[in-house]
């Protein structure tokens, strides 16, 4: 089923260079062409809902990487991976007959649910970074897998180290869960989704990054990256989708205020660590009962950016038309970047 719905107009900003005129991608109108995964059939793993996790391309196959259960939130339940080709011949989604592909191995760290995930193919395999607890709100540590097609996967056995939770009263205190992780030369960059204790029903949420030589052994800047200032974001920021582009770096990150909604923003960095938001954000908002619109995916390949969200229990496809755009990057509205990278 297809909806022509335009969801909104903006322009994004992505950053090339400093002290000069930047190139920008300029988005008008994302449009929403499908519903592209529905949740399983009553009983099934993904009774309930998916979130998007990554959207990768191998050389010939695009996959679809989702985590899904049979309850609202991955607390609540256990939660796994489900993988799904692209078939070219029907444009549809196929999914994996061996569905959940990876999920929590009872007994061990991650015994109790996986949250969320980034994976990469490298040219030769598939590797995933995810999100895991052995118990219901219990610490989140990181684990990696390997695998040859997307569908068989191998686990390391022990979390990565670098990554574990903060000690307590810390940013990062309850555990990190990674969202994008993307290769640069010869080191991994993470963005990823950190989690607080705060005694409430929710903890505060905000993004954070990595770096590592070898995507093992990790180091985690030692402050968050993005933390919720807006009214419609909240305390809690999660899921960075992060894009390189002309030397900069372009994010769409979720964000929530409980009880009201879920939306998707957007914000630009010229290094990955200084960010600026975008004067239209949120720039996705949801419009179904759940009031839920997040884990933004995209890929840019020629003239067109191509998104898939989450939107309620749905996955959801989307596209915008790429164009290029000459500003003065002070046009965005938030200029407090320029403080922490020009002298």
């Amino acid at each position: 089923m297809k909806r022509g719905i335009v969801l909104g107009s903006f322009v994004l900003a992505l950053l090339i260079a400093l002290a000069m005129p930047q190139v920008a991608i300029a988005q008008v109108d994302w449009t929403w062409q499908s519903m592209v995964v529905p949740p399983g059939e009553p009983g099934d793993w993904d009774s309930y809902r998916h979130q998007v996790g990554d959207i990768v391309f191998d050389g010939t196959t695009y996959h679809m990487f989702l985590v899904g259960g049979q309850t609202f939130f991955p607390w609540d339940s256990p939660w796994s991976v489900g993988h799904w080709t692209l078939n070219p011949l029907t444009q549809e989604w196929d999914e994996d007959s061996d569905n959940p592909v990876l999920g929590p191995e009872p007994g061990q760290w991650d015994g109790y649910t996986i949250y969320q995930l980034a994976v990469l193919h490298d040219g030769a395999k598939f590797k995933m970074w995810y999100g895991a607890t052995g118990s219901s709100f219990g610490s989140i540590y990181v684990g990696y897998a390997e695998s040859p097609d997307g569908s068989v996967w191998t686990k390391w056995l022990d979390p990565l180290p670098g990554l574990e939770p903060g000690p307590p009263g810390a940013w990062d205190d309850v555990g990190v869960n990674p969202s994008t992780v993307l290769i640069d030369g010869a080191s991994y960059r993470m963005w990823f989704m950190a989690m607080e204790f705060n005694g409430g029903a929710f903890d505060r949420w905000r993004i954070g990054y990595a770096t590592s030589p070898d995507g093992l052994t990790w180091t985690k800047y030692p402050d968050p990256v993005l933390v919720g200032s807006l009214p419609w974001e909240g305390d809690l920021l999660y899921f960075p989708e992060v894009v390189p582009s002309g030397g900069g770096y372009a994010m769409w990150y979720s964000a929530v205020v409980p009880n009201q909604i879920a939306a998707i923003g957007y914000a630009i960095s010229p290094d990955g660590i200084h960010w600026g938001r975008s004067t239209y954000n949120p720039v996705l908002t949801p419009d179904c009962p759940e009031n839920v619109m997040e884990a933004m995916n995209v890929i840019v390949e020629g003239d067109t950016v191509y998104g898939w969200a989450t939107h309620c229990r749905d996955i959801v496809y989307l596209t915008s038309p790429l164009e290029l755009v000459f500003f003065d990057a002070f046009e965005t509205g938030d200029t407090a970047i320029w403080s922490s990278v020009v002298p």
